[in-house]
């Protein structure tokens, strides 16, 4: 078929009506007052942002959101409801020095809009901090974790993002058997493969699919206990096994989403070239290429920010752990564990980049096939089928057991015996040596999320997987306790950012003060 079929038509719709408002808005803000930035502190505020970003490593795409939720976190531990009440403006002020804006491209009306926010926002956070039951990380969930989120959508626009998102969510309600799936139908279903779109294809974090459910739920963070029913369901929801199969099913599935998602980011004129299939076709197989080149690239800058953040990281270790460790007991710094620990982790990651191959032809093809049928097919749903799983037995699993012991035991055993490790210097090692493997892995998957045809193995990759797949599945459990508890992140916010923050802050104020000093001679 060359039509577009019911579910593209409306995608086409969306989009169209997206573009129209950005144009309306883009219009509007040339008209308005902007905010200009002047004074000291952008460059060493820009330097700090980078550290800062490298020591979290998360995705690029929620760097923004993460510089605000930090600015209000800052903000409602003081807890001045002056001070934000009229936050807008210091806000501005800090995310145009760290280069995430561009300076007069902020309004003045979009200020006041985000210290209203912060306002009501703030007051929840307040009367929820009275009450019992609730713990401490679930009012900074429910608050300016949000708060962050709905800053960043007056900033820059979410409208193409939920034209994708409803689209997509269509389409997997028409071809995922849930029947078939669950043996019967979940209630929530669809609210969890909401959330599944969310983590799968927009790599959204826990407080943007937040956002948007409150949304589509039409509550609002100034009716209280509605906003209290409401969050605990999400959080639930959150964690729900169904939930986790949906987004397992999207993520394989997803492939020829992710390219179409891009086109929107990159082609205003999409709406348009949808009505001609050859022609959106040609443009999609240009989008494909274009994505390969991308992903080299995200993979070569994931790289060079991994090895950065096991530098910083194990810089800080060396100093707190290792050095006094070492004239404690042997009286002196034992320079060989001392350097491999610090060198062999990040050589490690280089190595590894070797392994990361891109897709080729074969696999432009079948995407390009795939979003065909999508877009342009009417009628005959797909089913989307469970993978069959294998029983492997327990003869399998001990093999697997078997080469975590040998991997693990044969590296102690080396360092052991040829370098003088002990038993600090092997924990360092195999810390450092997992977190850089489920790093590694981490960027594999930027190129697994492109793959609609299987990826062959080969004697490089099956060598690979076998020597670090231990390391990556302790690197995994590692990251989800560091997320938690970020020790290096705390200490940068605690040791730099909030005292850095002060007194850009105060230097900014006694300018103004100067400044009206000299008006007034």
């Amino acid at each position: 078929m060359t039509q577009l079929n019911h579910l593209s038509q409306q995608l086409a719709h969306h989009l169209e009506t997206a573009r129209k408002q950005s144009a309306v808005r883009e219009e509007q803000l040339a008209q308005e007052q902007k905010v200009h930035v002047v004074g000291a502190g952008s460059t060493l505020t820009a330097a700090y942002e980078q550290l800062r970003n490298a020591a979290e490593y998360t995705e690029e795409h929620v760097l923004l959101q993460r510089a605000i939720r930090r600015f209000y976190k800052r903000l409602f531990i003081v807890h001045d409801a002056n001070y934000i009440a009229r936050s807008g403006e210091e806000l501005a002020i800090e995310l145009t020095q760290a280069g995430y804006v561009a300076n007069d491209t902020i309004s003045e009306k979009t200020v006041q809009e985000i210290s209203q926010l912060a306002t009501r926002y703030y007051a929840a956070y307040t009367a929820l901090n009275r009450k019992r039951g609730l713990s401490h990380r679930q009012i900074e969930q429910w608050t300016y974790e949000v708060l962050a989120v709905e800053v960043e959508w007056l900033l820059h626009d979410a409208s193409y993002l939920q034209a994708f998102t409803q689209f997509a969510h269509g389409y997997f309600l028409d071809t995922i058997d849930f029947q078939r799936l669950f043996g019967t139908q979940p209630a929530d279903v669809e609210t969890s493969l909401y959330v599944a779109i969310h983590r799968a294809l927009l790599k959204s974090d826990e407080a943007v699919v937040r956002l948007g459910l409150l949304r589509r739920y039409q509550r609002s963070v100034d009716a209280l206990q509605e906003y209290i029913d409401i969050n605990k369901h999400l959080d639930t929801l959150f964690t729900s096994a169904t939930t986790e199969k949906l987004y397992r099913i999207v993520d394989r599935r997803g492939a020829h989403l992710r390219v179409l998602r891009h086109m929107m980011d990159e082609d205003t004129s999409l709406p348009a070239t949808l009505a001609h299939r050859e022609q959106f076709l040609s443009a999609y197989e240009s989008q494909v290429e274009t994505d390969y080149q991308s992903i080299n690239r995200r993979v070569n800058k994931g790289i060079v920010r991994s090895v950065i953040f096991l530098v910083i990281t194990k810089f800080l270790i060396g100093i707190a752990v290792e050095v006094p460790y070492d004239y404690i007991v042997a009286g002196m710094i034992l320079w060989t564990p001392l350097l491999i620990n610090l060198i062999f982790p990040p050589v490690y990651m280089l190595l590894l980049r070797a392994t990361l191959i891109l897709p080729g032809a074969a696999n432009t093809r079948r995407l390009s096939e795939q979003i065909d049928r999508t877009l342009y097919e009417e009628g005959g749903v797909r089913q989307l089928e469970r993978r069959s799983v294998q029983s492997f037995g327990f003869a399998y699993n001990f093999v697997y057991a078997l080469i975590f012991i040998l991997v693990f035991g044969g590296v102690a055993w080396l360092l052991w015996s040829a370098f003088s490790f002990d038993i600090l210097h092997l924990t360092i090692f195999f810390v450092f040596l997992s977190g850089a493997s489920f790093l590694g892995f981490r960027l594999s998957r930027m190129i697994r999320e492109i793959e609609s045809v299987e990826a062959t193995q080969n004697g490089i990759t099956l060598v690979r997987d076998f020597l670090y797949m231990p390391f990556v599945v302790v690197g995994r459990y590692m990251n989800e306790k560091y997320a938690k508890v970020n020790i290096v992140a705390l200490a940068l916010d605690m040791l730099i950012e909030l005292p850095l923050k002060t007194v850009l802050r105060l230097v900014r104020q006694w300018a103004a003060f100067i400044s009206v000093k000299k008006d007034q001679l």
